[in-house]
């Protein structure tokens, strides 16, 4: 049976935690378990193209939400996983699909997560670090947890969609498009998705990038995940992601 921890209390309150508005959490949970869109047939497939072999590692999921992706790691016969978010409703949720004894799920964020250096082989995270205001300070943290050669995955809002959040896609003579205003302009945003205010941060890919530089990362490939015309025909509504890409995806090694 998964572990789950004592949440973290202290100092939460400085950390959005919009998972845990019951408004919010009852509608993205719908979305999430009929899940035949944009996480399962876009998102998930290409993060989880780019992971190594799994088999015998240690791993982490920041903002692990409903656990599947330390399900899915467990189906790898990774030794170890450790879920971790700030969710109390996202944890319990996860803990009832879970039942393999080598996950153990975190409730707390993890601007406060704390553990010895060099212990995951693989840390991901899943559309979360936007959510993250010191993307810098998460990075380090990462960089001291992976053990020498570690390899970090993360999946984030493309910051083409981030850089205009409530933008309407406009048309002319060739058609829809999408318009991009002070892309170079990092900042905080808030959007109304379910909820009014859910606040997320705007960097530019070159900020992601360098940030990892910085810390000592490899890059190891960059994606840009985006339907193919079959997925589109099936979705139409998935049109205006071949318009610009969705999501932008970076897999980096910890340098020996």
């Amino acid at each position: 049976m998964a572990i789950l921890k004592r949440s973290y209390t202290a100092k939460v309150a400085a950390v959005q935690n919009i998972y845990d508005n019951p408004t919010f959490f009852e509608s993205y949970k719908k979305l999430r378990k009929n899940d035949l869109g944009f996480n399962n047939l876009i998102e998930q497939p290409a993060l989880r193209a780019i992971l190594s072999n799994l088999e015998k590692k240690v791993i982490m999921d920041i903002g692990c939400g409903f656990g599947d992706f330390c399900r899915y790691a467990a189906t790898q016969d990774a030794s170890k996983i450790t879920g971790v978010d700030p969710s109390e409703k996202m944890i319990e949720e996860a803990k009832k699909y879970t039942v393999d004894d080598n996950i153990e799920y975190e409730c707390m964020p993890v601007e406060f997560y704390t553990t010895a250096a060099n212990q995951f082989d693989v840390i991901v995270s899943s559309v979360a670090l936007h959510y993250i205001r010191d993307f810098p300070a998460i990075i380090n943290k990462i960089y001291s947890w992976l053990k020498p050669g570690g390899e970090l995955v993360f999946s984030v809002e493309h910051p083409i969609c981030t850089a205009n959040p409530n933008v309407r896609s406009g048309e002319d003579e060739e058609g829809i498009f999408h318009p991009i205003y002070n892309y170079r302009d990092e900042h905080a945003f808030k959007q109304k998705w379910f909820v009014e205010n859910v606040i997320k941060y705007h960097r530019t890919i070159a900020t992601y990038i360098n940030t990892l530089i910085e810390h000592d990362f490899s890059i190891k490939k960059v994606v840009e995940p985006m339907p193919d015309e079959s997925l589109i025909k099936l979705r139409p509504e998935f049109a205006i992601h071949k318009i610009r890409p969705p999501l932008l995806i970076i897999a980096a090694v910890k340098q020996v």
